[in-house]
């Protein structure tokens, strides 16, 4: 049987928008807009122009409504024939240009108590709230990149659309719930090989996340907790140190990249004599086709193996030097050597230069009073760490110790900075080969790392006075990282489709994009 007709569209769908148009250059052709300045004209354009295109799109939906063909029936996933076909069941829509009314049939069962379908919004691919995927769009741009208040003033000035910040966040949390999926599907298609002479390069790090009281790890609140119950305070304007430090949840993040090799020597960084300084230096390696990722969630142990996994989708056949970069935290070694031994896969771990300069700079400010003396100091020894003689600068640094009566049982108190050194060098020594890494082309710094925490979190996570709930700061970082690797508007189509799916597809029974 064939489908009911639909009902009879106007002569002219576009008569309203032609209408406004005319309005419009009627208006702009007027003695006022012709002695205007161009900051008034510019003005005007922009918001008639906005409400113009709001009224086009307007209008070409109630053409669609109109032209909407009646299905004999509606049979959803819950097996429930619907039969009952009504029109006029309006729905708004806000969008980039403006809020917009959607005009639909709504297909009811007379029989069983169960919700309508419209086909109409699977056929338009609707999304369940009522902001449209392009405004989700620019939110998701905005809230990623500024405070929640800042990105409803810059979504009100562009689209014309108030916002609140807490709608703000239900989009971004939203937005960002198929990035997981998304880049475990991305590591399973194929990807581009690279050369077999380039590097491999692993790196991670961690940094702190001011939260709400919820959003604390369970032993972070029960600390806190214990703290305050053991010292109470009066109240107070200000947080105390111990406060502060009881509101922070630690975040990890991960780079992968791959980096031809450059050789040099320790010359190439830390010049000694005048004709070192006069040669060209070779600079180090650089980051190619990075990928980054942070979360608040997942642990350091997940995190370093989703980075283990990053790597193998790069190298399956492990035809690569893989260099994992690392500031010397204890459990990222041990993770890393845990994933490393798991997989059967040899990685060389290289300790960050610059953390060990900062070490040894610690111990220059126990040793010497003066600047120019702590700068020679570190100077020297830097060099010979880079020349592959670390465990000469331990022993320098255990007898200048010695010479100033220093023994183990009180170091940490008179020569805190020194002790510190000498334990750091001496724990990461097997992990302080810079001879060997800049002879073979390695990076021996973890600026990519580092640079990646600054961005991903501190510059919008640590911002002044902002405290995080979890889902909402690691929808942020989701996002963040997805469009600082570039992938974001691969991601939103693999997210459209996912949510077009799960309000759509998986409602019906039968193909709605076909008439019956």
């Amino acid at each position: 049987m064939a489908p009911y007709a639909p009902e009879m569209a106007p002569a002219d769908a576009f008569a309203a928008s032609r209408t406004r148009m005319e309005e419009m250059l009627a208006h702009l052709s007027g003695p006022v807009m012709m002695a205007c300045t161009q900051e008034v004209l510019e003005d005007y354009v922009t918001v008639a122009g906005r409400e113009l295109m709001r009224q086009i799109m307007q209008d070409q939906l109630d053409a669609r409504a109109v032209a909407e063909e009646r299905r004999r029936e509606v049979t959803g996933a819950d097996g429930v024939v619907r039969t009952r076909a009504e029109r006029g069941h309006v729905r708004l829509l806000a969008t980039t240009v403006g809020r917009v009314e959607i005009s639909r049939i709504a297909y009811r069962s007379p029989a069983v108590k169960v919700g309508n379908l419209h086909v109409a919004d699977a056929e338009l691919a609707l999304p369940a709230q009522l902001y449209s995927r392009p405004l989700q769009r620019a939110v998701v741009h905005e809230a990623a990149s500024g405070s929640l208040r800042q990105a409803a003033q810059a979504v009100e000035r562009a689209a014309g659309q108030k916002i609140g910040t807490r709608q703000l966040m239900e989009i971004c949390v939203r937005a960002a719930a198929d990035i997981d999926a998304f880049y475990t599907a991305a590591r399973q298609a194929d990807r581009v090989p690279a050369d077999a002479g380039e590097l491999l390069v692993l790196t991670c790090d961690a940094t702190d996340v001011n939260m709400v009281p919820a959003g604390l790890r369970d032993a972070t609140r029960a600390t806190a907790q214990t703290h305050a119950a053991a010292r109470p305070q009066p109240p107070s304007a200000q947080l105390a140190d111990r406060e502060r430090a009881g509101r922070r949840r630690m975040a990890t993040v991960t780079a992968v990249y791959d980096a031809a090799p450059v050789a040099r020597t320790a010359a190439d960084i830390l010049p000694r004599t005048p004709t070192e300084r006069a040669e060209r230096r070779r600079e180090a390696p650089r980051a190619r086709r990075r990928e980054v990722h942070a979360s608040l969630t997942h642990t350091a142990a997940g995190m370093i193996a989703a980075m283990f996994d990053q790597a193998h989708s790069r190298d399956p056949g492990r035809r690569r030097r893989w260099i994992v970069l690392v500031d010397g935290n204890n459990h990222q070694l041990e993770r890393i050597e845990h994933e490393a031994a798991r997989r059967g896969v040899h990685v060389d771990v290289i300790i960050d230069f610059i953390h060990v300069l900062e070490y040894l700079w610690k111990a220059a400010e126990d040793l010497h009073p003066t600047l120019p003396a702590r700068q020679t100091l570190v100077a020297a020894m830097a060099r010979i760490l880079l020349e592959g003689h670390s465990s000469r600068v331990i022993a320098d640094l255990r007898t200048r110790a010695r010479a100033r009566g220093i023994d183990k049982d009180n170091a940490s108190t008179q020569l805190p900075g020194l002790q510190r050194a000498i334990t750091y060098l001496t724990a990461k020594q097997p992990y302080l080969g810079y001879d060997l890494a800049l002879a073979l082309g390695w990076p021996i710094a973890t600026g990519v790392i580092e640079g990646c925490c600054r961005y991903l979190i501190k510059d919008r996570l640590d911002v002044t006075g902002a405290r995080w709930s979890l889902t909402g700061a690691e929808a942020v970082l989701l996002l963040r990282a997805a469009i600082d690797n570039g992938d974001f508007h691969t991601y939103w189509e693999y997210h459209g489709r996912l949510e077009h799916q799960r309000l759509y597809t998986a409602r019906y029974q039968q193909n709605f994009t076909t008439t019956a």
